[in-house]
């Protein structure tokens, strides 16, 4: 049964785990206080002013930008903090929008999505119930390194999911 493979095929890249330990990570940092129902109006803007901060003080990018999301329950309208991290190999100094800091080590489990991110909702829920079946408790704390953004063709886009552990 054609469907029925997809869809299973579908559910099996959802609940695809590891278990990993995150090494201290510098980065420039944008903190701010933000809701899921508003995430969107950080998408693109607050990212790309972070690396201009970064090219006023001659600081280069060294790897995907890294959304961490302090105190967040999945819940739409509750308040939680938002960094948006860009890992950099020196520090500079600090401003009114960015800050420079080491995210500290971080374990966590794992997930590649290869998706658009309007599959979030359906992803996560899949993988806090497979953390939990595995015998794992979540802190409240996740991260999403976005290995690769398209946003013409989501389809395209990949996505690291971490959630701590």
């Amino acid at each position: 049964m054609p469907g029925f493979s997809l869809q299973y095929n579908i559910l099996k890249t959802y609940t695809k785990m590891e278990t990993q330990k995150i090494k201290k990570t510098l980065v420039a940092a944008h903190t701010f206080t933000t809701s899921l129902s508003k995430i969107n109006e950080a998408v693109g803007i607050k990212p790309n002013q972070i690396m201009e901060e970064l090219s006023k003080q001659s600081i280069l990018a060294k790897a995907p930008q890294i959304w961490n999301y302090i105190g967040c329950d999945g819940q739409m309208d509750t308040e939680f903090t938002l960094q948006i991290c860009i890992p950099v190999a020196e520090k500079g100094q600090n401003t009114d929008f960015i800050s420079f800091s080491e995210l500290s080590e971080y374990p966590c489990i794992t997930h590649m999505h290869n998706g658009p991110w309007s599959e979030f909702a359906r992803v996560y829920e899949n993988l806090f119930a497979n953390i939990v079946k595995a015998g794992h408790k979540p802190t409240g704390n996740c991260r999403e390194v976005y290995h690769h953004c398209d946003f013409e063709d989501q389809a395209k886009c990949v996505t690291e999911i971490q959630v701590e552990i």
